[in-house]
């Protein structure tokens, strides 16, 4: 379509020249250095475009060119673990990339995980029910999109010859970070046991797998595991003192991020509820990519074994496809947040959203999941992962 203010094309041979005013004729030599010089400027800033457009890849969290919503994401492993193995699946065979994000998952230990959040370098990521607490006592803008259980929890081992949690008392623990979930689900076991929460001293030590090593090397008295360092402490013959639980791992978003961009924010849940829902119904390829995640190879007898146990271990209700929050999963821990928090967490109805799960589930997305992939294992109901 022609520009509106441009002149009319030309009628015959040689250029147009409007009526009235008349122009002197441009010499032949000069009309070609002129034309030339045209397809020169209209080559330059073709090329400007181009280079542009190269050098435009949105970072984490950004807005893309395209569709205006944020379609490349940093959302970084807060640890080695089993727990993270739909996750991971969803991630290497391509949940997200259908449904437009790209999605990388670089390692990080669990504190700095939150101090991402603090700092606004991560718009979305799985946090520990502990430190979203501690995120929104202080007034982080951060909202809850979705849980996949109402607790999370650790087993607890002790030095070989350890009888019972009574016998902690006075004893030091590792955990990955002081205040974290392994934290707060032990305070809770400890008053379980008719012990108060500050009965033990904490040890931080960066990450489960730092917990199992200072276990068995005997530098620590207890620490709290997940799978499949669990059965690696059974395998070191460890006291095993039960099973802690504490809030929810919820998914997270950045407020401001999530208002800005609801459509990235719907994608990530259809990736995460497909992926999962395929997670848990297809054992052999979750355990392939479970053994990429973990270092373990399923094709040696001894690490198919862990890694088919690993699998199991977070099956639902352990572990389900993504579905509603409530505020009631975190407001028995927060007795145990610093004293200072307490007061900023009576009211936690405001962290949470379950909007974006209630669209889809209206939708009859969930549904059309459960008509892909079939009934998820031990008889778990939409209802249950919906909550």
């Amino acid at each position: 379509m022609r520009d509106p203010h441009s002149p009319p094309p030309g009628r015959g041979r040689g250029p147009y020249r409007p009526r009235g005013r008349r122009f002197p004729p441009v010499p032949r030599g000069a009309r070609r250095h002129t034309l030339l010089r045209a397809q020169l400027g209209a080559v330059t800033a073709l090329l400007a475009v181009l280079l542009a457009a190269c050098g435009s890849g949105s970072p984490s969290g950004s807005a893309s060119s395209g569709g205006g919503s944020a379609t490349k994401l940093t959302v970084p492993a807060g640890s080695v673990s089993a727990a993270q193995g739909a996750f991971q699946y969803t991630v290497s065979q391509g949940f997200f990339r259908k449904n437009g994000l790209s999605v990388t998952t670089p390692l990080s230990a669990e504190g700095q995980l939150k101090a991402s959040f603090v700092a606004g370098s991560v718009d979305f990521d799985q946090l520990a029910g502990g430190d979203v607490l501690d995120l929104y006592a202080k007034h982080v803008g951060v909202k809850v999109i979705g849980c996949t259980a109402t607790t999370t929890g650790y087993y607890l081992y002790a030095k070989k010859g350890t009888a019972s949690v009574a016998a902690l008392a006075g004893k030091n623990v590792g955990v990955p970070s002081l205040g974290g979930a392994p934290q707060v689900a032990m305070e809770a076991y400890l008053v379980s046991k008719g012990l108060k929460a500050d009965a033990v001293k904490f040890v931080p030590l960066g990450s489960i797998p730092n917990v199992l090593t200072a276990l068995t090397s005997g530098k620590i008295d207890s620490g709290l595991l997940s799978t499949p360092f669990n059965f690696r402490a059974d395998k070191a013959d460890l006291a095993d003192l039960g099973y802690a639980t504490g809030p929810p791992t919820p998914y997270l978003v950045n407020s401001k991020w999530a208002k800005q961009h609801p459509d990235s924010v719907t994608a990530i849940l259809k990736s995460l509820a497909d992926g999962a829902w395929s997670y848990q119904t297809h054992k052999d390829d979750a355990v392939t990519s479970l053994g990429k995640f973990l270092g373990l190879d399923p094709s040696k007898p001894a690490d198919k074994a862990t890694l088919s146990k690993s699998f199991d271990a977070y099956l639902p209700p352990v572990q389900a496809p993504v579905g509603r929050c409530s505020a009631d999963y975190f407001t028995p821990y927060v007795k145990y947040q610093p004293a200072s928090q307490r007061q900023s967490l009576k009211n936690l109805t405001p962290l949470i959203d379950n909007s974006y799960v209630d669209s889809l589930d209206k939708q009859g997305f969930y549904q059309k999941l459960q008509q892909t992939y079939g009934p998820l294992p031990k008889g778990t109901t939409l209802a249950q992962v919906l909550r």
